[in-house]
């Protein structure tokens, strides 16, 4: 046995002990049922074979990084720890809505753990159907369990769990970009593409506030190493094996990735059909035959395995009105998403693609520039079909902009012979320009702190000032005294609950409930308001509370006119002293204030119908959500 082991190569011995260790982890599982060890041990484990997965994609693409590239890597990795413990330090970010929904997860996955290992996976393949599935949480337990597990702790942990195996293959997709484009300058292409990408405010956005979606651009780095150069010339079962493990891997992480599959799979077929046409006038009409021909199988082959094994994900998939349900979020189509993601990329570094496109039309290398365009136009006009972006789905849209970034990197390399000076300087000034980029909830242009703060335009003064407030907190202690209040004059144990009209950036019923993580004080005592049409039902709940807050002046921070709870509050302070009477008041210290109203007459059904009578053209589009919701209720009260 131990010379089997010796003339294993070191990845080899790597994935052996990871085979140990999974043996090891299904027998403890089974000896120590809802051990508190063993989803930790688990997300360990996961971790491990993720780096090795990566390493071993590495090896597939023919990709090897010398010790000037571990080097590079490393030191950019130790940067990114300064980096998010110096942001996650120096700002007070409660975390609401998206940015809480991971976290939650973690929460909900380590509770089902600590029953049985069998409770745990249940819930992790109960969740694929959802919109955010629980796949990343077994990544991300580990280290997160040795932390206090706040949000920022969560965040943190993100550049343990996630981010090595990251930077890994954005090193790997570098060396391969460059070896494509025949680069000279391998030193300074390296060291410049390298960090332009990894520095790029997108990738780290959603990460900055809780969101590890940046997870999934692991498996999408994995697909283009994988592809780049291949062209279905020969058969290689472990490298179609990896493609497929990628494929499942983005698709896990976040539904949305679905649009860059699409998009670079298109773009990757299209590319691999004009190259075959060209082989085909060259006189080698059977090399490209049969390059489509595998490629048809795989194809057929990939996607036929992918439904069966995401079957309940492509039948939610189907079934669902996403473009109906998410009407809301699409608020320009096309041609705003285009003036967006101009803004969001900025002009640093459209110069770079703009270099990057001229060097590549003259060493008639246009094969990753087209590429790279293709799949980006595609997945724009695909994902806009149903909503314009956030600045954390601009992650789906990454991979085709680093790519496009790595050929300006070409460009830059390998003309520094002139003007030098002038050319470090600008990659030197666009890394800090980058790095200082604040990641706040309402990012539309990736600008600096200290400039969206002192920003001269009175126009976006309004912008300015929400920005800092939804992003570094001073309301915290308000935020605070009202959930004391709340916690204490409801008793969950009779069923009392209070009721929170504003659903906004600044203000709604997340950030006051989860407040305080790990803590949750109010846990079922706080109820959330009315807000988007096809996501949100008619709120029943609003006629059980005992008690009702609003604010003055209700927050809407840019919000879209088919908002609904800012018709909610008006409807609310026109007929509140029929049924409610005042109870405390809270000023927040930033110009808002709170007041809570307690319910002093039950609700009846002119009270249901007087509201729902309001929404009759949302009744009219989601009936189930609106009228059979409030009929139901009305029905279950005798009313």
């Amino acid at each position: 046995m131990s010379g089997i082991v010796s003339r294993l190569s070191v990845l080899g011995k790597v994935w052996l002990g990871l085979a140990a260790g999974a043996l090891a982890l299904i027998v403890f599982g089974l000896a120590a049922p809802g051990s508190s060890l063993f989803f930790p041990l688990v997300s360990l484990w996961c971790n491990a074979a993720l780096f090795a997965l990566a390493l071993l994609v590495l090896r597939r693409a023919g990709v090897e990084l010398d010790l000037f590239h571990k080097a590079v890597l490393v030191g950019l990795w130790a940067a990114a720890v300064l980096y998010f413990y110096w942001v996650l330090g120096s700002r007070t970010f409660l975390y609401h809505w998206d940015y809480v929904n991971y976290i939650l997860k973690q929460y909900h996955a380590e509770a089902a753990f600590a029953q049985s290992a069998g409770a745990g996976f249940r819930f992790l393949l109960d969740s694929i159907t959802e919109d955010y599935t629980s796949f990343i949480t077994l990544f991300t337990e580990f280290p997160f369990c040795l932390s206090g597990k706040t949000g920022d702790d969560y965040a943190f942990c993100q550049v343990f769990s996630v981010l090595p195996s990251l930077l890994v293959l954005l090193a790997g997709l570098t060396v391969k970009v460059g070896r494509m484009l025949r680069v000279k300058n391998r030193f300074w292409y390296f060291l410049i593409g390298f960090s332009w990408c990894a520095t790029f405010p997108f990738v780290r956005m959603s990460a900055v506030l809780g969101q590890p979606d940046w997870f999934g651009l692991i498996f999408a780095f994995m697909l283009m190493l994988l592809t780049l150069d291949y062209r279905f010339d020969g058969i290689d079962l472990p490298r179609y094996l990896l493609i497929f493990a990628a494929t499942a891997g983005i698709i896990l992480t976040r539904r949305w990735y679905l649009y860059f599959v699409v998009g670079y799979c298109f773009a990757y077929v299209l590319m691999l059909a004009v190259s075959s046409i060209r082989l085909a006038k060259d006189g080698q009409p059977s090399r490209a035959v049969h390059r489509m021909v595998r490629l048809v199988v795989f194809g057929l082959c990939a996607a036929g395995a992918m439904v069966l094994l995401l079957l309940p994900m492509v039948r939610k998939i189907l079934s669902f009105d996403y473009a109906g349900r998410y009407s809301y979020y699409n608020f320009g189509g096309i041609t705003l998403e285009l003036a967006a993601q101009t803004l969001r990329i900025g002009l640093l570094n459209f110069i770079l693609i703009g270099m990057g496109l001229w060097f590549a039309a003259k060493r008639r290398l246009p094969a990753l520039p087209c590429l790279a365009g293709a799949e980006l136009l595609v997945s724009l006009v695909l994902f806009t079909r149903v909503q314009n972006t956030g600045s954390h789905q601009m992650l789906l849209f990454v991979p085709g902009w680093l790519l496009l970034f790595l050929v300006g990197s070409a460009a830059l390399a390998d003309g520094l012979k002139k003007h030098t000076a002038v050319k470090l300087c600008y990659w030197g000034f666009t890394m800090v320009f980058a790095v200082s980029v604040r990641c706040s909830p309402l990012t539309t242009v990736a600008l600096p702190g200290f400039v969206v703060d002192h920003f001269p335009l009175k126009a976006v003064s309004e912008f300015v000032r929400l920005d800092k407030l939804t992003y570094d907190r001073t309301d915290a202690a308000q935020i605070q005294r009202v959930d004391d209040w709340i916690d204490a004059h409801c008793d969950a144990e009779k069923g009392e609950f209070a009721y929170m009209i504003p659903h906004d950036m600044l203000y709604n019923s997340d950030m006051f409930q989860y407040a305080a993580l790990p803590d949750i004080q109010l846990q079922g005592k706080l109820a959330a308001g009315i807000s988007i049409p096809g996501t949100h039902e008619f709120p029943v709940r609003f006629f059980e509370a005992k008690y009702v807050l609003t604010a003055e002046p209700l927050p809407q921070t840019f919000v879209s006119g088919g908002e609904l709870s800012g018709r909610w509050n008006a409807l609310f302070c026109a007929a509140r002293d029929a049924h409610f009477t005042q109870a405390a008041s809270f000023d927040m210290g930033n110009g808002t204030v709170f007041t809570v109203w307690e319910r002093t007459e039950p609700a009846d059904r002119a009270e249901v119908e007087y509201y729902l009578n309001a929404f009759a053209q949302e009744d009219a589009l989601y009936p189930e959500m609106f009228s059979q919701v409030a009929e139901a209720w009305l029905a279950g009260h005798g009313l």
